[in-house]
This record gives structure tokens, sequence and C-alpha cells, in this order.
């Protein structure tokens, strides 16, 4: 639809060779996994006929979203010979059966591949045990299926394990690990990170006390002497530490491998099991055991301090502290003028709890900003090779478009980018960990910072109207700076935003317009938005937004549910129509009292005092809306209007009936009485009808989720990140592979040079 706009030098393909990383310590040693890559061997060049047989265990119940991306990461960086894997299915659904079972029908002779399936959930403490049982390799490895490999990892674990005969276990290090947690830098993606503490950092095999169970290497003598998982730990937590004080009471060491880094997401299966039961359960049993014993061992351990050389080898420049108030409020009206900052100082109150709350929050933060000299400003590492593209947020709030974000940058990450996040602390960056991301995530100490320090990028892509005006002012200062490289700008326009403001805000709408002036090119991901822009003078590419088909997807199909009926309600933002959704509910109650109404999404509805029966399930994190979607049979969305209306293709996706509103890009996928229902719904008593329309012709509610489900379908993340990568990539210059979106690594204008194509991603890892 639009041409791009370059401003920079054409990046040059050139034939592969090693990136390399930042300088290596005078203390690095030779890689094993390096050498195991590219001679068949480990170190001390042993023969890959001689290298001991492993089997990879993988534990599984349900959550495909996570378990595909770790199988993508065994089947790229575990090139170890004759590895087995073999998934243990502890009776997750069909869906993930299906999966599971295409995927072990994909292995090789090289890497065969197994499962072994539970009928119904036994428990992670059972399932494991039986694959334990099942196993007669001389080392196995138990790996979480949430979890991400990284090059080298298996042999680097086996190398660990064969320098000494009494090592029982093996842990690699992880940013999810208990106290043995390591952060990411500010900047990094994770296989940055791998790649350069396999370079840098001198494995030692330190002695820890307990293992972190998301992965470890355990030796078959060590288990034949100790024993399995006591299955007394029931679902699981803790049976890792109790194995590891059994097997050091009978004189095996348990160490951690300082030189293997495997990302571990956490909780994802368990999801509040352990904050819930834990301590009053597994704890305690556990302490009974070994409460002494433990208090001796971690009181050493921590005398130690092992991982202190690791930890303090990164400089970590976190600028963590929110804004002082006073500071917030000024950058906010510079940002959008009196009205805006005066809006976002009322919601920000309410928020934290009413006035009353203010002077314990000025406590905390403070109520000015005492120079920009006393927070570091974060710098991560910056690929010589690999195509560069950052991404501007405003913050992490729990949103649409800020998951859109997430899941492209991830994705975009596997596709061979150096693709990162940058935002910063004017805003409450309080969320940014509850999403799952492959990299630490840039956030400066203001938008002053951050504008001032930008890293170096080939792209930089705006995610709204504020962030539009702050990269025209990053593109300003490179465009002035000899040293800095051009950047190709773009601006991911997700809705219309001249409807975010209060109809007294004339400054507000206008910065908008002026934001489709500073970034000459645009993606959309709807007709209604392309044709908006169209309409103000801006052409723009359009790129369907996806969902993660892999998280969203009906659990059951054929199971009866009962008659609950959802809403998001979103009080705050007057376009989602928190009045129209609470009318409706309300009515349809008296209509039918036999009927569930549930809110979801509010953080404080309780101070809003409906005055009918309703349910309040709160804030839903994302991982969690498959279940909300699959226990309800109607979601009703009464926006005034939808920039594409996420939420109605997740509740389609996962077989639920839905009432849309008819307004804006919703109807990119929304096909009124084909797929859903569409209300206008300033109307209330059409779309009350609407709802108990749906809520009483059962045929009607069944052929509407068919063909929601039909619709789903056709929009992917996958698919959104493959012709993002395509689109980016012809902006630079630079090849993508037409299927697959997959990028070539690069020469650079300054001479820097490529590792080799992402076809063939060797021991520097994926975005490395």
């Amino acid at each position: 639809m639009g041409n791009v706009t370059s401003t920079r030098p054409m990046i040059q393909l050139v034939p592969g060779v090693e990136e390399g990383g930042p300088q290596a310590s005078a203390a690095a040693r030779p890689d094993p996994a390096a050498q195991a890559s590219t001679q068949g061997s480990t170190a001390g060049d042993v023969p890959a006929a001689d290298l001991p047989p492993v089997d990879l265990l993988i534990p599984v119940h349900n959550e495909w979203h996570v378990l595909r991306p770790c199988l993508e990461s065994i089947e790229r960086f575990t090139n170890y010979p004759g590895l087995r894997v073999t998934l243990l299915d502890d009776g997750s659904d069909a869906f993930v059966q299906r999966h599971m079972q295409a995927w072990v029908a994909r292995g090789t002779d090289e890497q065969p591949r197994h499962m072994l399936r539970n009928d119904r959930a036994l428990g992670f403490v059972r399932n494991s045990n039986r694959g334990l049982q099942a196993s007669d390799r001389g080392y196995v490895v138990l790996l979480n299926s949430d979890t991400v490999v990284t090059p080298g990892w298996l042999h680097r674990l086996v190398d660990a394990a064969d320098s000494d005969s009494t090592i029982g276990c093996v842990m690699p290090m992880s940013n999810q690990c208990s106290f043995h947690s390591l952060r990411v830098p500010m900047g990094w993606n994770i296989f940055q990170y791998a790649a350069d503490v396999g370079r840098r950092i001198v494995r030692t095999c330190y002695d820890a006390v307990t293992v972190g169970g998301f992965c470890v290497l355990f030796r078959r003598g060590a288990l034949d002497d100790v024993g399995l998982f006591d299955e007394a730990f029931g679902r699981g937590y803790g049976e890792e530490s109790d194995w590891c004080m059994r097997a050091r009471s009978r004189g095996w060491r348990v160490v951690g491998s300082e030189d293997t880094f495997v990302y571990h997401r956490g909780r994802v299966s368990f999801k509040d099991f352990k904050d819930q039961t834990f301590r009053e359960g597994n704890y305690r049993l556990f302490m009974q055991r070994w409460g002494d014993d433990y208090k001796r061992a971690m009181a050493a351990w921590y005398g130690v301090d092992a991982l202190r050389p690791l930890r303090e080898a990164y400089v970590r420049m976190d600028g963590s502290v929110p804004p002082p108030i006073l500071a917030a409020l000024v950058d906010r009206v510079k940002m959008g003028g009196p009205v805006y900052a005066a809006t976002e100082a009322r919601r920000y109150v309410r928020d934290q709890g009413g006035l009353g709350r203010m002077t314990s929050v000025i406590r905390e933060r403070g109520l000015v900003r005492r120079g920009e000299a006393t927070q570091p400003h974060p710098r991560g590492f910056v690929s010589r090779a690999r195509p560069r593209i950052v991404y501007v947020l405003e913050k992490f709030s729990i949103s649409g478009g800020v998951l859109s974000v997430v899941q492209l940058v991830n994705r975009l990450t596997l596709l061979g980018w150096d693709a990162k996040i940058a935002t910063h602390h004017d805003h409450d960056q309080t969320h940014l960990g509850d999403y799952m991301l492959y990299h630490e995530p840039y956030v400066f100490p203001s938008a002053e910072a951050m504008i001032a320090d930008f890293p170096p990028t080939d792209i930089a892509v705006a995610t709204l109207w504020s962030t539009a005006h702050k990269l025209g002012r990053i593109l300003d200062r490179t465009r002035e700076s000899t040293q800095a490289p051009a950047i190709v700008p773009w601006y991911f326009v997700q809705d219309d935003e001249t409807g975010f403001f209060d109809k007294r805000d004339k400054q507000g709408p206008q910065a908008v317009h002026e934001s489709y002036d500073v970034i000459p090119n645009k993606i959309v991901k709807t007709d209604w938005l392309a044709d908006l822009l169209t309409e103000r003078g801006h052409a723009s590419h359009k790129i369907p937004l996806g969902l993660d088909l892999d998280l969203f997807y009906p659990q059951d199909p054929d199971a009866p549910r009962s008659m609950r009926i959802i809403g998001m309600a979103r009080p705050r933002t007057p376009r989602r129509g928190f009045a129209a959704l609470v009318d409706t509910f309300r009515a349809v109650k008296r209509a039918r009292p036999q009927v569930e109404v549930c809110f979801y999404g509010c953080t404080n509805l309780a101070d809003h005092e409906l005055d009918f029966e309703h349910t309040d399930l709160g804030l839903v994190p994302h991982e969690r809306l498959r279940a909300l979607y699959n226990e309800a049979s109607i979601l009703v969305d009464t926006s005034s209007f939808q920039g594409f209306g996420r939420m109605g293709l997740e509740a389609m996706a996962c077989g639920c009936a839905t009432v849309l509103t008819k307004f804006g890009g919703i109807n990119e996928y929304a096909r009124d009485g084909e797929n859903c229902l569409q209300v206008d719904p300033a109307e209330r008593e059409a779309t009350l009808a609407a709802v108990l329309r749906v809520i009483d012709d059962e045929a009607l509610r069944r052929r509407l989720v068919l063909a929601g489900l039909d619709t789903a379908q056709d929009y992917s993340c996958d698919a959104e990140a493959r012709r993002t990568s395509r689109l980016f990539a012809a902006s630079l210059g630079v090849h993508a592979d037409e299927h697959t979106g997959a990028v070539f690594t690069v020469r650079r204008p300054d001479g820097s040079t490529q590792t080799r194509s992402s076809k063939t991603t060797g021991q520097d890892g994926a975005g490395a």
C-alpha cells in the first residue's frame, strides 16, 4: 500500500563469519560446545562415538504455547550424538496431544523421539519418576517444558558431569532458579547472554545445596544409589531439593555449571499452586526432614557466595526506580499537554488507592528528580552482525497492544533478528514481569534519558502516538551525529488514537495527527485503520494481527458449557463501554436470572457498587485467558469502537460465542450473523436483545461457535511475524526467506560482519 522510506545506506549480505561478542576475558577457555558443533567432539577432542549416552525427559501437562518453543530450541541447538528425547505427557488435552505426536513423528535415527502418556494427570513427581524408571542411559536430563535451551547447553552439562565421578547431578544457570537465579543484563537477549557466559566464564562446578528442578542432568549411578523422587511431595515443589539432600548425605556432589545458561519461564503449569500450598505442605515436609542440615548448608553456601563472580561479571544498569511524583507529572505535560497530564494524574491517584495513599507514595518515590546522573543508563549487548530492531513502548501495561509487541519481538528474535524493546520509567513498569520475553528490555530512567542514549539499531518502531514523537527526536539526534548509524523508522499504528482522549482535550488528538507526519513508514493491522490513514493523507502497509493459536483453543470442544457470560470491564477507558456493559449485564440478570454474568479485567470493580448479582474475576493474566474463555458460553464487547478487538477473536478461538461492537477494525474478522452478532452499544435494547437471542437459541450459538473457530485459524502470530520480518528486511535491503521469514545476517556500512544465514544458525545462537 505504501512505499518504504529509508534514510540509511543499504546493508550488504556477505558469506558466513562467526560473530564476536564482547571481548573474552583473559581467563576464558576453549568452548567445548563450539568444538562439539564444528568437530563432533567435546572438550579434549573426545570422538562423538565415545560420548556418554543421554536421555532427555520433558514432563508435559498442557501449555503447548510454552512447550513448542522448548522443543524448537532443542531441535535447533541440541546436536548431541544419539540423544534420545522422551515427552512425558501427564494427561494433556487432545490439542496438545496431537501436536506432541506430530513432533515425535518427526524424530530421526540420529535423535529418536518417544512419548510416554498418562491418561490422567498424576502430577509432576509421579510423572517424572515414570520417565526416570524407563531410562537406562548413563546420563538422564529432566527438562521443564517451559524452558528454552541455548547452543551447546547439553555438551557443557555432560562435560561438567564428566569432570568428577562424584558429581551426582548438575544444573545450568538460569533467569528463574530460586537463589541461583541470574538476571539477564539489560538490553541482552537470552542467546547473547548464554553465548557470552560460555565464552567468558570459567566453570568451577560449584557445590550447591540443592539444584533448581527446571533442568537437571543426573548421573545414572547416583539415581540408582539415591533412588527416585519421593512421591510424598505430591504434585511437586520440593522433591528435587529432597533428592539433593539425600544425595549429599550419601556422598554425591550437587553442582552448578556456571558456563551454561537455559531460559526458564517459571510457574506455568502449577500457576498459583506454590503460593497457595507449598509453605503449608511440601515446605513443611522438607524442613521436618532436613531443617537443621539444610540451614547449616545454606549458611555455608551464602558465606562462600559462589555465584558472585558470575553476577559481578556483568554491570547491572537497572534504572529500576520509578520517577518521582512531580517529575512524572511534568513529563506528562510535556508529552500530551495539561489536560492529558491531569487525566493521567487522576487515574494514578485512583489506582494507588486514593488521596489517602499519596503521602506514603511521595515518601517512597520522592517529589522531584535529583538529576539523571544518579541513575545509570542501560547499555545492552548490541549485535554487530544481525539486523537490529528496537520497539519503543510507553509502558508495560496489561493490554493487547503491548502483547502484540511482545509476541512480535519474541518471534523476530527466533527468526534471526536482534530484536529488543526500549521503554522508560516516566510510566509505571510494574507489569513488565508479567510478560514472557526472550530478552531484558532497555528500561531508561526517563524519556529524556532514552532519547539521549537510545541503543544503536537498524530499525526503530514506534508503537503509540507519544512514542512516535520520541522516536522523531531520536532520529533528529542520529542525523546530527557523525558516528550514530542511520535508522529506518517504522510506526506500528494499532488503533485510532484520536479517540483515546477526554472530549475537552484538543491537544491530544492534534498530537496524534502530528505523529503521523513524524514517521513515514507505517504498519496497520486492519483495512479500517489503513483507510483511516488514507483519509488523513498517509499510506501504510497492512499486516493482519496474529493470535497465539498455541495458547487459544477449545480444550474440550464437545463438553457442555454452563451459561456464563463474560465481559471486559475497563471503567477508566471510556471507549471500552463500561456503562453499556453494566447496563446490559444488569438487564440480562433481570431477564434470565439463572445466567451467570462475569466481569474481568478490573482491579477495583467493587468501588462501582453494582446493584445486581455478578461475578468479579478481577485482572486475568494473559496465560489464564484460555481457561476464562473455555469456561464461558458468551463474550460481550460493548466498546464504542475497537482498533482490532483481540478479545473477541481470542474468545472465538476458544469456542466461545460472541456479541461484539460493530464499529472500528473489529470488522476485519467479525461478520454479523455468521461468526458473531454485532451491535451498536449505544442502543441498549438492541444489545440486550442480541445477547438474549444467543442465550436462548442453542442452534444459533453452536453455529456462531463453529464459524468463529474457523475464523480464528486465519490469524496467526507466526504469520504476522513472518510478514513483518520480510517487510523490515526489505526496508534494509536484507534477504528474508520467502516462506519462513528468517533473515540472513549482514555486513554493515561500518564494516562489521555477519555470522551466517539464519538457516544454519551456529553456536552463537538465535539473535546473538
